[in-house]
């Protein structure tokens, strides 16, 4: 049985990766640039995908025979955290996803077609996961697939679905009429598929509703794995980049509540003098730290030991939710006042762990799945 080095199989390459995306995103993405593509009509920076598919971090994850670098889960793990200390809008994490789906359930035929212009950066990509009635797991999906000639016709309603006005290439769950959850990939625009952009929590992530009314796709374009079993692989692994994600958001946080309690002054010293603003900023650091182990556990899990992967994804994803929270709502109230209004930046950190915690499962969601999982597995060692 392969284990899980103790040090997460951390090299120095892996540092170099941090220092320069961190060097990169604080030159292409600083927090003016946030703002103003947080009101920009597209949303994000054309030029800084296309960038990021040049130097191959598209595609980082991605095997080598698909058009991707091939480098494993824990350089991954490493970007999105650079990539969520700077609110990178950005359709990254959007095609990430359907790249995952695509890698699960697809052939080599199937990832051969699709998944190297997501890798390169020349397609943008998503996953269609949640409808109308809310819930993102297999037992959710509602939308049909039914059988036609020459493939099959999908109808059905996705909600929230990320960079959906952007993408060209849209994976989504259907249900066949046998019951078996499948996945398909349309190429858009498509006859049939209506995309409307949605006003979201956080305007650094957009996200579209999709209706699929009587969209025909050829047989090819169903991923010939199963759906069901290729959704769980997809979502254990999407838990663990939007953590990542996450860890990187809550320390830039931290630190930004960090500068502020040394530089403002109040009764003639700095407010980090009090306890009542030092301890809470040492328990958020205490708090990041934890979940940025648990992410890279997670990470190295997925290169060393996929098939266990799941259950410290679940761990990861569910205690960066509690931390990116705790990190933003002190994060406000230690910046007083100022900290309420739109000029302060905190905001733009508050929104964006609003729309992380509840994608893809927050922290109940995740403890109730471990429970189960915990529990049935005690029982059967049990017996």
């Amino acid at each position: 049985m392969t284990r899980i080095p103790t040090n997460f199989g951390f090299t120095e390459e892996h540092e170099m990766l941090r220092q320069e995306a961190r060097r990169l995103f604080a030159e292409r993405c600083p927090i003016s640039e946030v703002r103003r593509l947080a009101d920009d009509a597209l949303g994000f920076d054309p030029g800084l995908w296309k960038e990021l598919g040049s130097l191959g971090w598209a595609g980082l994850a991605t095997g080598e025979q698909y058009g991707g670098a091939g480098l494993g889960f824990l350089p991954l793990a490493l970007l999105l955290e650079e990539m969520g200390r700077r609110l990178v809008p950005s359709p990254y994490l959007a095609s990430l996803l359907a790249s995952f789906a695509i890698d699960a359930g697809g052939s080599s035929t199937q990832r051969a077609r699709w998944l190297p212009e997501i890798a390169s950066g020349t397609r943008i990509g998503t996953l269609a996961l949640y409808e109308p009635a809310g819930g993102f797991e297999a037992e959710n999906v509602r939308a049909t697939a039914e059988p036609a000639e020459g493939g099959f016709v999908l109808r059905g309603q996705k909600r929230f679905v990320l960079a959906g006005a952007s993408a060209d290439c849209l994976v989504v769950p259907c249900r066949e009429p046998s019951g078996e959850v499948s996945l398909f990939v349309v190429d858009l625009p498509a006859r049939g598929v209506t995309v409307q952009g949605e006003i979201g929590v956080d305007p650094t992530r957009r996200t579209a509703r999709v209706a699929l009314d009587g969209v025909h796709v050829a047989c090819e374009a169903r991923l010939d794995g199963s759906g069901a079993a290729a959704l769980e692989r997809t979502h254990a692994r999407g838990f663990v980049a939007l953590a990542a994600e996450m860890v990187g958001a809550a320390d830039a946080a931290l630190v930004m509540t960090r500068d502020y309690a040394i530089a403002r002054k109040q009764f003639g010293r700095q407010i980090g003098f009090f306890q009542a603003v030092k301890h809470p900023i040492v328990d958020v650091m205490i708090g990041v730290e934890l979940a940025r182990n648990h992410v890279l556990g997670a990470a190295a899990a997925f290169d060393h030991t996929p098939h266990a992967a799941e259950i410290p994804a679940r761990m990861a994803k569910a205690l960066a939710s509690d931390v990116f929270a705790t990190a933003v709502r002190k994060g406000v109230q230690l910046h007083g006042g100022y900290g309420f209004t739109i000029d302060c930046d905190m905001h733009l950190y508050f929104k964006r762990a609003l729309w992380s915690r509840a994608t893809l499962g927050d922290g109940p969601h995740h403890r109730r799945r471990l429970a189960a999982a915990l529990l049935d597995r005690d029982a059967a060692v049990a017996v």
